[in-house]
């Protein structure tokens, strides 16, 4: 793997509400839900349309549209480690992911969610959302990082050049986002931290 590659694998692993929330009607005959979006009234978002695109096109395999999603900086990394071929045969990270579908979405006050994102990344940009999401995941190997079913981590978006991109998608400690209220209130979001770290390595 390139050094490129190791960084964005690196930045790529770490880490009530007045917010917008939305959720995608799940169909029980189906692997995953089908597409059926109930909205609040602030539902068509610019922010939230990137998040749903980014994660279609995940889920359809248009792994060459996944870096426009992301800021530029970023971007550049997210192509270098998706291009890499090491990368690919081993599966790595996002290319891990076989399918991927936004189920819910709650944009959080921003004064909280801030203490649980590096903003050394994301400090430059003036206007920013950070969004707690669960996605259903299908992956082709689990590790504590991609699990199968359900999946809980923020996604930052900020406003560059009037659009809004992706800056990060950390993963938090959900058990405090519960604690705290800001959660879902699912039994797979209670049981979320403890699926995971069966894939811990010490």
């Amino acid at each position: 793997m390139n050094k490129s590659g190791c960084l964005f694998l690196a930045l790529f692993c770490t880490l009530i509400c007045e917010g917008i929330y939305g959720t995608v009607i799940a169909n029980s005959d189906q692997p995953f839900p089908s597409i059926g979006e109930s909205y609040t009234e602030d539902g068509n978002n610019p922010a939230i349309g990137v998040m749903e695109g980014y994660f279609n096109d995940i889920n359809e395999s248009r792994r060459a549209n996944v870096d426009k999603w992301y800021v530029k900086e970023e971007a550049k990394l997210m192509r270098s480690f998706l291009d890499d071929k090491e990368n690919q045969e081993k599966k790595l990270g996002l290319l891990n992911i076989r399918k991927a579908r936004l189920l819910k979405w709650k944009e959080l006050p921003y004064d909280y969610a801030e203490g649980y994102v590096p903003t050394r990344y994301i400090d430059q940009y003036a206007n920013k959302k950070i969004f707690y999401v669960a996605v259903d995941y299908m992956v082709f190997h689990e590790d504590e990082y991609h699990i199968n079913g359900i999946n809980y981590f923020f996604v930052v978006l900020v406003l560059e050049s009037d659009n809004w991109r992706i800056a990060l998608i950390p993963h938090v400690p959900v058990n405090s986002i519960i604690s705290d209220g800001y959660g879902f209130g699912t039994k797979d979001e209670k049981t979320f931290v403890e699926r995971r770290l069966k894939f811990h390595i010490q």
